[in-house]
């Protein structure tokens, strides 16, 4: 009996393992390629998210910048505004606020953004009709300030009339006041002696001399009323002291100390007078040298001259 043997044909079925390799790296290249895909995916939404992060982060330092801002508008008006200082400062709180929690918050999301935006509207409206009201005022202020100035010049101007109208009426009245004044010419003044049958003696020597006698010639003055009038001198002798009677008159608001008066009736014409200067104490009040001799009149110094007693 024949023995059969079985040869390998080249162009025979492979073995069953083999099929099943093959199988195993079909699977191994789907899976890696699903892998690269998932990656592709995964760094694609990984740069969207931190682009997006970059976009919140620049939306809230332009949010942040829009609040310095207004910040600094509420500090300006401050400067420039006091009637409204405590809205304005509060107005300037919540602005303050607002930056302070932006900066602690993390922008995470749009809808945060978005809260934030509507925050800074609503205090953007807020400050506009804030700064109307600064606006009123100021305009206001304005106004008043010019009805002030042209009220102030109106004053001005009056008070100029005024004083103008007040200083006519002063020299009119000095006027009127010179006018009624008698004027005094040709004072002569010199010591006298009486002697026991009560004749008048002129004496140069201040030893002989008992009392001082002071005349002038009062002009005509067609202006004054006719009726009394008085002369006042002061006789001044080389000590330095008043001599005579020494009553008190008023002078331009000032007292005065007085020698001697006349009182005298006085019709317009022009007339000699000549008062006495009577020395309490003889011996101390008429001493050698030179004296000065004062007239006045109606309260006005009318006439000077100087006597000199050997």
């Amino acid at each position: 009996m024949e023995t059969l043997q079985t040869t390998n044909h080249p162009f025979s079925t492979p073995p069953e393992p083999a099929k099943s390799n093959t199988g195993l790296k079909i699977a191994v290249g789907l899976l890696a390629a699903v892998l690269v895909a998932f990656g592709i995916i995964g760094y694609t939404k990984y740069n969207d998210f931190k682009t997006n992060q970059t976009q919140l982060e620049e939306e809230k330092k332009a949010l942040i910048n829009d609040l310095e801002e207004l910040k600094i508008n509420y500090d300006t008006a401050l400067q420039e505004n006091t009637e409204l200082k405590s809205e304005i400062e509060e107005a300037k709180a919540k602005v303050e606020n607002l930056i302070a929690e932006l900066e602690k918050t993390k922008a995470t999301n749009l809808k945060v953004i978005r809260r934030y935006k509507n925050e800074l509207y609503r205090l953007k409206k807020e400050k506009e009709k804030l700064f109307q009201v600064i606006d009123s005022l100021k305009q206001a202020n304005q106004l008043l300030a010019f009805e002030k100035d042209s009220l102030g010049q109106e004053l001005t101007e009056l008070s100029q009339t005024h004083e103008k109208v007040l200083e006519e009426n002063k020299m009119l009245a000095e006027t009127v006041l010179k006018a009624k004044t008698l004027a005094a010419s040709q004072i002569r003044a010199s010591g006298i002696k009486i002697k026991k049958s009560g004749k008048v003696v002129e004496t140069r020597r201040h030893k002989r001399a008992q009392q001082i006698r002071v005349c002038t010639t009062v002009p005509k003055n067609p202006v004054l009323e006719a009726g009394t009038q008085t002369l006042y001198v002061q006789v001044i002798n080389p000590k330095g002291e008043i001599i005579g009677n020494r009553d008190v008159i008023n002078i331009n608001g000032e007292e005065k100390i007085i020698s001697g008066s006349k009182e005298f009736h006085y019709d317009g014409e022009a007339m000699d007078v000549c008062i006495f200067v009577i020395p309490e104490n003889k011996e101390e009040e008429i001493v050698k040298g030179e004296y000065s001799i004062l007239l006045f009149h109606n309260g006005q110094l009318i006439g000077e001259s100087t006597l000199e007693l050997k």
